[in-house]
């Protein structure tokens, strides 16, 4: 039987084992891109439901493989359009000096969550109308400009105070995240066009999902940017 040793030092009145450290480092490596994998997924989840509802309303009346082509090519135009803008404001708002008053901005989402708890607004049956109104025009632009009017604010709102809180890895990650959400999403506005309860479900608790998901998110950047503890601070003193 033989023993194996591990080295250890004690480094400003702390015990440092070399294998043991490099193994936490490691773990709390992977178990940060998991977390921003996870929930970089569920953002775009919580933005997309009504875009679903629209993209299968698209595919409803262009069921050729041209057309769908076509919407696939407008759908990523009109995302990157507005993740670029968010990165652009995500950027300028990075030269904050206070970091935790960043954190002010989790009240967005969550405005946008309770917006839709008490809210009416129909986005399908406005794409329905830019769609008769654009049936004779060029399909890519039509689904571009149908994914940035109809999810700009709500895009923009949230994922603005979210890349704020990333670095530029996790930044990195989150994109190649999104860029997987979006193809899948668009295949999903595929398929379900021709499944009848999807729609009148999506309808029913389509809001509901969203808010929850919405409010969920800005309090996580509330808490993840110390702007909750900053307040207590000032609160207490």
């Amino acid at each position: 039987m033989s023993t194996q040793t591990i080295d250890c030092e004690i480094v400003n009145g702390r015990i440092r084992c070399g294998k043991i450290d490099q193994l936490l480092i490691k773990f709390r490596k992977w178990r940060v891109i998991l977390k921003t994998i996870i929930t970089a997924i569920i953002l775009y989840v919580s933005t997309s439901i009504d875009l679903l509802v629209i993209l299968m309303l698209i595919f409803s009346k262009y069921r050729s493989p041209a057309h769908k082509h076509q919407i696939y090519i407008g759908q990523f135009l009109g995302s990157y359009t507005l993740i670029l803008i968010s990165i652009f404001f995500a950027f300028i708002l990075h030269y904050v000096p206070a970091k935790w008053l960043l954190g002010f901005l989790g009240l967005i989402p969550i405005a946008f969550g309770i917006s839709f708890l008490v809210g009416s607004e129909d986005e399908a049956a406005e794409a329905r109308e830019t769609i008769e109104r654009r049936k004779n025009k060029n399909l890519i632009g039509t689904v571009l400009l149908i994914t940035v009017a109809s999810c700009g604010a709500d895009n923009i709102g949230l994922f603005v105070p979210y890349f704020v809180s990333l670095t530029v890895w996790q930044l990195l990650i989150t994109l190649v995240v999104f860029t997987f959400c979006i193809y899948l999403l668009v295949c999903l506005g595929d398929k379900f066009s021709q499944v009848d309860f999807v729609k009148p479900f999506l309808a029913k608790f389509g809001d509901w999902i969203m808010a929850i998901i919405y409010i969920g998110l800005g309090i996580m950047i509330l808490w993840e940017s110390d702007t909750i503890g900053q307040l207590i601070k000032l609160i207490i003193k």
